[in-house]
């Protein structure tokens, strides 16, 4: 990046959020020529050209346990960050999802005597998840830029401007294999019958979720014939995360690494562990059960205080009703996996009623760059000010 155009601070506190970030950076680079940008978030970011003055590598954490012990760190980021503002005074302040940092850091930016314009891309789930945060959103930032197209009118109407950019997943699935490519590319017979089995992308989801999914494959494999069993492991996790904790009677299930994509495309049907992959699930077009164990002192407080909604996948949140059936912590269980699960295989009604609902889901959220869309919109944004 040459020295000649805007500056912007860019803050993301995980790895997707690293990786959206990144993404929008080189978009908005295209749309401003000379774009400097620095920073907190990772290595994606650091490819995209930012200079990170914070990395995020030490910032994991699972459930709200984890969270006291980072929280002296993160006040040290924050002071640094709102120095570098007030000494560099970047045009915009462009924050990615990570709310309880960025909210904290936004409200105290906007409090600066000649503020930067501050821009939130992928803002927290404020209709699943305390709804409060939707007028502190809409009062600290210039602009909000959403992933789901019902978003912007929790924000708007508590005087914020909002708009839909475009879903990074919808995005992101444009370039998925067809259901004969994957199968190809995985070794797999046209006429096969697939469940595909999708732990999670963190060690902890591995330990709690992969367990009850193996004895679910053996109880399945023990009424239905002919069925190949794929486990995805992450790429996030050590090499043999999953395979490594397989016992010598799963011999039958086939590890597949890094390939999740191919791995749902080939599927007939599917167990996913709730989060992002249970859209891409529902987007792929396979039927699924969804499931969630964690500590229990993050489910408690996520249940009783946090949550606004009655499930726990986005698939179900976006249809309004449980299409895909939710176990969460004491039943997640093999036994109940896998009653989930047979009839995915044998129902063609039970089949149908998730797949048509998928189709509805796959209208609402299309497959636009939502990264070119932020660009424009963030570039449009600094020229009103210019």
């Amino acid at each position: 990046m040459t020295p000649s155009g805007p500056k912007l601070m860019v803050a993301a506190g995980e790895p997707s959020g690293d990786l959206h970030a990144a993404r929008l950076i080189e978009a908005v680079s295209r749309a401003l020529p000379g774009l400097r940008a620095f920073g907190m978030g990772g290595e994606e970011m650091r490819r995209a050209g930012v200079e990170v003055v914070h990395d995020i590598g030490a910032l994991a954490i699972v459930g709200f346990g984890g969270i006291p012990r980072l929280l002296p760190r993160l006040r040290r980021i924050r002071r640094d960050l709102l120095r570098r503002v007030r000494e560099e005074r970047p045009a915009a302040v462009v924050l990615v999802d990570y709310p309880g940092f960025n909210l904290n850091l936004a409200r105290a930016l906007s409090a600066l005597p000649d503020p930067p314009r501050l821009v939130y891309f992928i803002p927290p789930q404020v209709w699943a998840w305390w709804g409060s945060r939707a007028r502190t959103i809409a009062r600290s930032f210039d602009l909000i830029l959403t992933i789901f197209p019902f978003e912007p009118a929790y924000f708007t109407r508590e005087g914020g401007r909002a708009e839909f950019v475009g879903n990074p997943v919808a995005h992101a699935l444009r370039e998925a294999p067809s259901r004969q490519e994957a199968r190809a590319a995985l070794g797999l017979d046209e006429g096969a019958r697939v469940v595909a089995f999708l732990p999670g992308s963190r060690s902890k989801e591995i330990a709690l979720h992969l367990a009850p999914m193996a004895e679910a494959a053996r109880i399945v494999r023990g009424r239905a014939e002919n069925l190949t069993f794929l486990f995805s492991e992450a790429e996030a996790l050590p090499e043999g995360a999953v395979s490594g904790r397989l016992g010598a009677d799963a011999s039958f299930i086939r590890v597949v690494r890094g390939r999740a994509h191919e791995v749902l495309r080939a599927a007939d049907a599917a167990v996913v562990a709730s989060g992002t992959a249970t859209l891409e699930t529902g987007l792929l077009g396979v039927p699924m059960v969804v499931l969630y164990a964690g500590d229990l002192f993050s489910f408690l407080i996520a249940k009783y205080f946090l949550a606004q909604v009655d499930y726990i996948s986005l698939v179900n949140l976006l249809a309004g009703r449980e299409v895909a059936p939710e176990l969460c912590q004491r039943d997640v269980r093999g036994r109940k996996i896998a009653s989930g699960l047979i009839p995915l295989l044998e129902d063609p009604a039970a089949r149908e009623r998730q797949l048509a609902a998928f189709a509805r889901i796959r209208e609402i959220l299309p497959g636009e760059d939502p990264y070119e869309a932020a660009a424009g919109r963030i570039r449009r944004l600094l020229e009103e000010v210019a």
